[in-house]
């Protein structure tokens, strides 16, 4: 494993126009091996919990989609907008495909 690493020092110019000085360390490259000191269970405990509520606002968006498709308007657009809109596109569907019901 080779690290590039530099030591910057910088002044930096508060709000209060004080002049503050410091040194810290910058990486300037990172490896694809380093991707084995990731702790991989620390990554999954904060990201899988946002990925359930993405994967059950998707189901709840479409099953209320295709539950009430013959008063929705455009039912493949929004099942589109759904799938590959994660997050955003069921949000927008509860909040503007609903209203777009068909005049019968």
């Amino acid at each position: 494993m080779q690290f590039q690493i530099i030591y910057v020092n910088v002044i930096i110019i508060g709000n209060d126009n004080e002049l503050r000085k410091g040194s810290f360390l910058v990486k300037l490259h990172y490896g694809l091996n380093e991707l084995k000191d990731i702790d991989w269970f620390a990554v999954l405990q904060i990201a899988l919990p946002f990925m359930l509520v993405g994967f059950i606002l998707i189901l709840i968006a479409l099953v209320d989609l295709y539950k009430h498709r013959k008063e929705r308007a455009n039912v493949l657009l929004w099942t589109i907008v759904i799938l590959f809109f994660n997050t955003i596109g069921p949000i927008l569907y509860f909040t503007i495909g609903r209203k777009g019901a068909k005049i019968l």
